[in-house]
């Protein structure tokens, strides 16, 4: 089906050569569709098994949105970053995984700066997923890690055949997918940004794969803000791409009712004024703004309430082991507790703020501190005979980036959970 695209307002007729530039040098590569295809050849029983739990999730889904489109709380997801390198520039630092997950919290709850950029006619659907991403504290065997793992390999690049995923062939193996998201950074080879697993798929292979360049923020526009992982990490929640992978025949779908039927993806980056259509989709065209499309990092910032949905419930159903990690101490499950009392932490990692809440039913006395990398409280707070609700954000802006300690204490029980703060 050949498609037309129109350019709004007028003006931006003037620009088209240029927007048509943009699109033919700028493509973002995602590897998913080209390795799922991979497994389904290898195991045939496995693509009926995600096309029921589709339909599946079709019915939870329209459930959840006669019920209204809210978790009972955050749902935390612990994170392992795998960094396999074969030279030292592709061996990613902390800083760098500590600016990704702050992306990832940031996009996956619609608090990313350029979400001011929606258009009106989205800014109803647009989502706050209500999932956060923890570096893990606790390895497979219970002993204390940083979340990151590195390994030195001879291997020049990798693709998706999975050779990063297994020691044996130059990459590192799986930590157990029920209790961590694995993710494998390293040289991708043949343009790929990054590929992921849908689930339900091999346990050892579970994960996403990031090309080193494009993981956190770096100097590789048009790929440099980190959305890579956003965009494969939707893949592992169950988000097919918005297009629908149907060849621009405007037949296919993303399981999704409240993405516009799309004819094929989207590369480049535009004006958020700027109205793309096909399949029909007018007044709004193309929702080329969405997490699960091509454009640039520079012009990816919503996900929809629809697609919130699905992860949700994918969470809630596939991946439902994860909700009972404690990988990342007590915000491995959707809540840490204290004595009974829900307690909420977040953003993490935090740059300007850190905001704490629990609620006291009764008179009680806590102390909350926060402790750096040599022991030493930064910030103290003491509440005597404390009752009701307790919500309040820690000034972080001045504190030098690094690893902290909040410890929350009501007489013997103590709370504690490592913080990351960056700027």
């Amino acid at each position: 089906m050949k498609k037309l695209i129109f350019l709004f307002p007028v003006a931006l007729i003037l620009s088209f050569g240029i927007v048509m530039a943009q699109e033919t040098s700028s493509h973002r590569r995602c590897g998913t569709t080209e390795y799922m295809n991979q497994l389904f050849q290898q195991d045939p029983a496995y693509k009926a098994s995600l096309d029921a739990k589709n339909q599946e999730l079709e019915s939870l889904n329209h459930l959840s949105a006669k019920k209204g489109n809210k978790t009972s709380s955050f749902l935390y997801i612990p994170v392992v970053v795998h960094c396999v390198y074969r030279t030292a520039a592709e061996s990613i630092s902390v800083q760098r995984v500590a600016e990704q997950l702050q992306t990832l919290n940031e996009d996956y709850s619609l608090t990313n700066a350029d979400a001011a950029n929606i258009p009106s006619y989205w800014q109803s659907i647009a989502a706050n997923t209500e999932i956060q991403f923890c570096l893990a504290i606790t390895d497979p065997n219970g002993n204390p890690t940083t979340g990151i793992t590195y390994t030195q390999t001879t291997v020049t690049s990798f693709s998706t055949d999975n050779k990063v995923k297994f020691a044996s062939q130059g990459g590192h193996d799986i930590w157990n997918r029920s209790y961590y998201l694995n993710i494998w950074v390293c040289n991708l080879g043949s343009g790929l940004l990054g590929y992921a697993q849908f689930p339900g798929g091999p346990a050892n292979t579970d994960g996403v794969v990031i090309g080193y360049p494009y993981f956190g923020n770096t100097s590789s526009a048009p790929y440099n803000k980190g959305r890579t992982s956003t965009h494969e990490i939707g893949h592992w929640l169950n988000l097919n791409h918005i297009w629908g992978d149907d060849g621009s025949s405007c037949a296919g779908t993303d399981y999704v009712t409240d993405t516009p039927n799309q004819a094929d993806e989207t590369y480049g980056c535009f004006a958020a004024s700027t109205v793309r259509i096909s399949c029909t989709n007018g007044p709004n065209g193309d929702m080329w703004m969405n997490y699960m499309d091509y454009t640039d990092d520079a012009c990816m910032y919503m996900f929809t309430a629809g697609q919130k949905t699905r992860m949700v419930n994918t969470l809630n159903s596939t991946r439902l082991a994860l909700q009972s990690s404690t990988a990342c101490g007590s915000v491995g499950h959707a809540e840490s507790v204290l004595n009974g009392r829900t307690i909420k932490v977040y953003p993490n990692p935090a740059n300007n703020q850190l905001a704490i809440e629990f609620t006291a039913d009764q008179k009680a006395d806590f102390t909350i501190n926060l402790v750096n990398s040599l022991g030493q409280v930064v910030s103290v707070e003491t509440l005597n005979s404390f009752e009701g609700v307790y919500h309040n954000s820690l000034n972080t802006s001045d504190l030098p980036q690094g690893t902290y300690l909040l410890v929350i204490q009501n007489g013997t029980s103590v709370y504690s959970r490592s913080i990351s703060v960056i700027h």
